[in-house]
């Protein structure tokens, strides 16, 4: 077996490395010196990764932790984040309720995207630090990774960060891919976002992502369907922690925005489910109550939480509304200055200490494709602090009119299966 500096030169050199060389850094990943990891990773960056190299480091980071067992009718969804990407929330239940069995393992908020850990952490007493075993044992959960679930990932995404090295196809890949096979899943489904507002900027930076992890999903044993979504437009009407939640609970009882439930409905389509009928019945919503009562909250709260959700969930203190200047149709809305904005304000960590409030949100009033007169307000901003006049100016400026009505076209553009 080779050492570490004979792997580096390898990989630094061009050379293409193989599972032992995979092997030795996942399965030593915690003595390897800090220092040769970020070479690794940097020669990584550099020099790319085959799809076979990609399949192999998947495949070791995956071996080196603990996993559940797979089973039929196992699945799950993966996001690559973005503004108002709550769907998570929504179809998990929704999945459980038609029949599934849905081991979630989710993220936090990353620079100005939302996580879905930091929104269901804004319901009181909503444990999303759930043991091996307490996921086991659960038929559908949403929680964070555990330390003994591909302990490798954790510790190369945390050098990725600060290495300029995240941005690698290879890497991002065996870091999702890894952590949803430690799911034992059946299906997978990834909704790989594209635009101003998302990580992969162009749509063909999306797909070249989307089928590296469609390839190695498979690889490693599930069936993955990949769908390039559109995400330079806020999605939904509600932003930030309470206020999606809000949101997904309309969704849950039938009432959610368009764009948000065509998501929902087509990433359930692609792991084999019609949610509509457990939406219309209640007995979605149903399993939201339930899985928030096996995750911490208690039963009263969760029945106000579904009837009245602002008598329990934070919520800040202060309005402010923007308004148009102009009349029009509008044709744009900057996800991302929506998005750095909330950040900012406290929605979203700025630093790895920084903590959030999870009350503070936006709401959009007037969206996409709809008439507005000038002077009408189109967004809502909920604070508990000023915000300055650039902030104010940058947000009046992130809404685009058009003279002409504008048609709303869907946000999915491409899928991609094996």
């Amino acid at each position: 077996m080779r050492t570490m500096p004979d792997i580096l030169a390898s990989k630094r050199d061009g050379h293409t490395l193989n599972t032992d060389d995979f092997k030795y850094i996942c399965g030593n990943i915690d003595s390897i010196p800090r220092e040769q990891l970020g070479a690794f990773l940097m020669a990584c960056q550099i020099n790319g990764l085959t799809s076979v190299e990609t399949s192999q480091l998947t495949q070791c980071m995956l071996d080196a932790g603990n996993r559940m067992q797979s089973a039929v009718g196992r699945v799950d969804k993966h996001s690559t984040g973005g503004v108002g990407d709550k769907m998570s929330i929504i179809l998990a239940p929704a999945l459980r309720a038609a029949g599934a069995t849905i081991p979630m393992l989710a993220g936090r908020g990353l620079a100005h995207t939302g996580g879905t850990i930091d929104k269901l952490e804004s319901i009181p007493g909503f444990n999303t630090g759930l043991s091996m075993q307490e996921m086991i044992a659960n038929p559908c959960f949403i929680s964070r990774q555990t330390e003994d679930i591909a302990p490798a990932d954790r510790i190369l995404y945390s050098i990725r960060d600060i290495t300029a090295t995240v941005p690698q196809i290879g890497l991002i890949t065996a870091s999702i891919i890894s952590k949803k096979a430690a799911e034992g899943l059946e299906k997978l489904v990834l909704d790989v976002k594209c635009g101003k507002a998302a990580f992969m900027k162009s749509e063909a930076e999306a797909v070249e992502l989307a089928k590296s992890m469609v390839r190695t999903g498979t690889d490693l044993g599930m069936k993955v369907t990949a769908q390039v979504t559109q995400m330079d437009d806020p999605i939904g009407t509600m932003f930030g922690n309470s206020h999606e939640i809000v949101e997904c609970i309309d969704c849950l009882k039938g009432k959610g925005p368009e764009d948000t439930m065509e998501l929902v409905y087509s990433q359930a389509g692609a792991l084999g489910y019609d949610i509509r009928t457990a939406i219309a019945d209640g007995s979605a919503l149903n399993e939201f109550k339930e899985m928030c009562i096996r995750q911490g909250v208690d039963s009263q709260i969760t029945e106000v939480l579904i009837q009245e959700p602002w008598k329990v969930l934070p919520r800040a203190n202060t309005f402010v509304e923007f308004k148009s200047e102009e009349s029009g149709w509008i044709s744009k809305i900057d996800a991302l200055e929506i998005g750095q904005t909330l950040c900012n304000l406290g929605a979203g960590r700025t630093g790895l200490e920084s903590q959030i409030d999870h009350g503070i949100g936006a709401e959009l009033l007037v969206g996409v494709g709809e008439e507005i007169k000038a002077g009408t307000a189109w967004i809502r901003f909920e604070v508990n602090s000023e915000i300055d006049s650039s902030t104010a100016e940058r947000i009046s400026n992130s809404i685009q009119i058009s003279g002409s009505k504008v048609t709303k076209n869907s946000r999915i553009l491409k899928i991609i299966t094996n």
